[in-house]
């Protein structure tokens, strides 16, 4: 028994190392998945565009492609054509086949050059370690998103901007339809929370969708401040034009009451009329 306990205290002495050292592991690997969620989430943006990227310069690949296959296609149709092999409308239609892989072969290459210029300004907008989550690219992303939409609900929300404004609320209105259409799609891919793990690729569509939406907005804002009479250019862009949308709604209510005041006088006003043109029927209708 002595002998027994005397093993185990040896073994203790031996390998008393073993416990701390699997305790210190198991931190420092949750340390560092940790921090390795956190370096992906500070650089998201900056993954993101690389990513747009390095699509950009395979679609620009593609388009050189195409273009050399239509020059190719045109030289043939010319060649076809001076031995009388080839129809005229058919080097016509080569042609305009050339020009339109001309036009996205031009587009790509500009692709390229936007995409190298996200790039670097998303490697400068990198946040330091420490941040506040919500600076991180996702929360920053959310947040022009939930923007966009505020700055529609304050057209359904407010009175006078609903009164004055009509077409943003209507969807027979083209431009207000699109706008709502692509507000439906970035939710679609608006993720759940800003601490959500995206890829870069869905953080990519994610950000074209909200882009789109918000371009989409401009126009619909514009488009509804015509409809209303005012120029297009007028509209503001933020909420610091408190008193240009006082003095525009305003005018609206006052132009809706002075049309409300004057519709009830016309219909007081044929009322009457319909009553005297009945009350001397009556009178001259013979007694009996």
């Amino acid at each position: 028994m002595q002998l027994w306990i005397v093993g185990i205290g040896a073994a203790l002495a031996e390998f008393w190392w073993v416990a701390p050292a699997a305790v210190g592991a198991g931190a420092a690997g949750f340390v560092g998945v940790r921090r390795g969620r956190t370096t992906r989430a500070r650089r998201l943006g900056l993954k993101a565009a690389q990513h747009e990227l390095q699509q950009a310069r395979a679609d620009a690949i593609g388009a050189r492609a195409a273009a050399r296959v239509a020059q190719a296609e045109v030289t043939r149709a010319e060649a076809e054509r001076a031995v009388g092999r080839a129809r005229p409308d058919e080097v016509r239609t080569a042609r305009r086949a050339l020009e339109t892989a001309q036009r996205a072969k031009a587009a790509a290459t500009a692709s390229i050059r936007v995409a190298r210029a996200r790039v670097s300004a998303e490697r400068a907008a990198v946040p330091a370690r420490g941040t506040d989550p919500q600076h991180l690219p996702l929360a920053r992303l959310m947040a022009a998103h939930d923007a966009i939409a505020a700055r529609w609900m304050e057209y359904e929300t407010d009175a006078a901007r609903r009164l004055a404004f009509p077409a943003l609320s209507d969807v027979r209105v083209p431009a207000t339809a699109e706008f709502l259409r692509l507000e439906g799609v970035a939710r679609e891919h608006r993720p759940a929370s800003a601490t959500a793990k995206l890829t870069p690729e869905q953080f990519t569509i994610y950000r074209a969708a909200v882009d789109a939406t918000g371009r989409a907005f401009a126009a619909a804002e514009q488009e509804a401040w015509r409809l209303a009479g005012h120029r297009p250019e007028d509209a503001p862009a933020d909420d610091s034009a408190t008193s240009r949308w006082t003095i525009v709604a305003s005018e609206a209510i006052a132009r809706s009451v002075d049309g409300i005041t004057r519709a009830a006088e016309g219909a007081a006003s044929a009322l009457d009329a319909y009553r005297s043109r009945r009350d001397g029927r009556d009178r001259d209708q013979p007694r009996p």
